[in-house]
């Protein structure tokens, strides 16, 4: 869930080469196409210096992400079949993110242009609710939640065709994809079982010892509800300026 990251990431990436025309800032200086450790070192610096938001480059804040709501729905065929829910919620960590790996942008807009990150943690803070049975168990609950991804590194696929407007070609996003690995999640869910404090320890004591097989079965549901966020976003971005425009030329 925590692929929410990318998305903004891409923004980040997206908005960055936004650099090349004379009403943009005049720093950092724009990439040339496909340069993968220009584009590296822009979003790095935008990372670290425009995390509070950047409006020239419609850059939203993501020092905390606000999140209004999404939902993750497993299908009762999983050991997983769980209908959970997040709410006002906040991710932290962004600003700690690196990039680390860079393809595609270049002259050529068809294909697929992906963008990896990685960062030591990241934390959804909210209000959730949840219903249903998590491997063996029942789960209920409504209140606050505290997830936590360590060591987390983000890839996010771009699907993109070329799209002629008003006699300009601009990058159409006709798909995201999101993968995700991490070396631990931790769970933390308050008021679970109408606030039953020993039901709700020992569920949350159960989670945080079987996270590697959770995550293993939701996964997919997780990078398919962030993906949908993630590429109305990234489409927004790239549909604003021209192609040519998002990149220096010699």
């Amino acid at each position: 869930m925590y692929r929410l990251v990318v998305l903004n990431l891409v923004i980040l990436l997206a908005t960055t080469i936004t650099i090349c025309q004379g009403k943009f800032p005049k720093s950092p200086k724009p990439c040339p196409y496909g340069d993968e450790e220009c584009i590296k070192k822009i979003v790095n610096f935008l990372l670290s210096e425009k995390i509070n938001g950047y409006a020239p480059l419609n850059v939203v804040s993501l020092n905390p992400l606000k999140i209004n709501e999404i939902s993750i729905n497993q299908g009762k065929e999983s050991p997983v079949n769980i209908d959970l829910r997040f709410q006002n919620s906040e991710l932290t960590g962004i600003k700690d993110a690196k990039v680390l790996h860079v393809k595609g942008f270049g002259k050529e807009i068809n294909g697929v242009h992906e963008i990896t990150l990685g960062t030591d943690s990241v934390t959804l803070f909210g209000d959730y609710t949840i219903k249903g049975k998590v491997l063996i168990l029942p789960v209920s609950g409504n209140g606050k939640s505290n997830i936590t991804m360590d060591n987390l590194r983000l890839k996010v696929s771009i699907l993109a065709e070329s799209l002629v407007k008003d006699g300009e070609t601009y990058m159409n996003v006709k798909n995201v994809k999101l993968q995700i690995e991490t070396s631990r999640l931790h769970f933390d869910f308050r008021n679970l079982f109408n606030g039953d404090k020993v039901l709700g320890d020992n569920m949350n004591l159960f989670l945080n010892e079987n996270w590697k097989e959770i995550f293993g079965e939701v996964r997919n549901s997780i990078t398919a509800a962030f993906a949908s966020i993630f590429q109305s976003v990234i489409a927004n971005v790239f549909s604003k300026y021209p192609y040519s425009k998002l990149f220096a030329t010699e």
